[in-house]
């Protein structure tokens, strides 16, 4: 009887051990269940949040990118509608100028560039965009992004106020047409383009965004350094800018470019307009401009000494006379070329 009794209380043990057992493995499921729930949750999380993050970094690069188009265009429209946003000059200058960078980092377009510290005549220039010319009116950047992060080089005989043609008699332009040279002189009297792009010449302009900052730089700044990764450029020397670097860790500029055709057919547009077309001859062709003294007509200068750039034999554009009367130092010489 007490065997049976034993064997009874036995089972009755294990029976409780197995409960116990599955209540053990029941909880430590429902344990491991909510550690996954929380593990898939923060992992989760942290994939939106990465997704996010990345999200709003190429966003910001697409409008940084859409931003230096747009530059682009007002630096094109800039230059085909010069004569118009200086009609108040003295000496009215013609179409295809640009304006000289921020170099100094206030915003603005410097007075006067081309020339280095040391008295160097530059190629081209390299410096910010600058927001706006406040005097004609005219923005080539939006006022809520920083212009530290958008820059340009640009053709040295392409600025409106060049330090290299001040000359004794007054502050001229260099002469801008289709026939100007596309080889300039350097500092060592060879002749080479003014800049290219990935070896490419013929280049007028090239704009860059400079991309977040990358290790070793050091920002906000006016050093070039601190925001492309262009290498050292060389007062008086020529110089080729690229596009692509060895890796994302150490070039992430942005670049194009304006290319001498794509300045041509811009000019051409404007100095060639026909809003007669029964007569078949360019407006400017035919409308009646005060004497000599104009942007359209041939460049004639008195100057002590004929303006850099020039190539012998000198261009029949820009020629020297001593005949006062005559002097006209903002022609371009676009009526040879465009007349009939």
């Amino acid at each position: 009887m007490c065997i049976y009794r034993r064997l009874a209380y036995n089972e009755y043990m294990i029976k409780e051990l197995v409960e116990e057992n599955r209540s053990a493995e029941s909880g430590f499921i429902v344990l491991l269940g909510m550690l996954l729930l929380v593990l898939g949750s923060a992992t989760w999380f942290a994939t939106l949040g990465n997704t996010h993050s990345n999200t709003l970094s190429l966003q910001k690069n697409r409008e940084a990118i859409t931003q230096l188009h747009q530059i682009k265009e007002r630096m094109l429209a800039y230059a085909v509608l010069h004569p118009e946003l200086y009609a108040d000059a003295t000496n009215v200058p013609g179409v295809g100028y640009f304006p000289c960078p921020d170099e100094d980092g206030d915003g603005d377009a410097d007075t006067n560039c081309g020339r280095d510290s040391a008295g160097t005549d530059e190629l081209f220039v390299l410096g910010m965009v600058p927001y706006k010319i406040s005097s004609r009116f005219f923005s080539f950047l939006n006022s809520d992004v920083d212009n530290r992060d958008y820059w340009y080089a640009v053709d040295s005989r392409f600025v409106n106020s060049s330090a290299q043609y001040a000359t004794a008699i007054s502050q001229r332009y260099s002469s801008l047409t289709m026939q100007t040279p596309r080889l300039v002189a350097n500092s060592s009297g060879a002749m080479v383009n003014p800049m290219t792009l990935d070896g490419q010449s013929n280049i007028i302009m090239i704009l860059f965004y400079a991309g977040p900052m990358l290790a070793g730089q050091s920002r906000p700044s006016v050093a070039v350094s601190d925001y492309l990764e262009q290498g050292t450029v060389v007062a008086g020397s020529t110089f080729d800018f690229t596009t692509a670097g060895s890796g994302s860790a150490d070039f992430n500029d942005y670049v194009i470019k304006i290319t001498r055709r794509e300045w041509e057919a811009a000019m051409l547009s404007r100095v060639s307009q026909d809003n007669a077309p029964e007569d078949a001859v360019p407006d400017l062709c035919v409308t009646t401009l005060p004497a000599d003294i104009h942007w359209f007509n041939a460049c004639k200068y008195t100057g002590a000494s004929i303006p850099p750039f020039t190539v012998s034999p000198l261009p029949s554009t820009c020629v020297l006379t001593t005949v006062i009367a005559e002097q006209n130092i903002t022609g371009q010489g676009w009526r040879d070329i465009i007349c009939p």
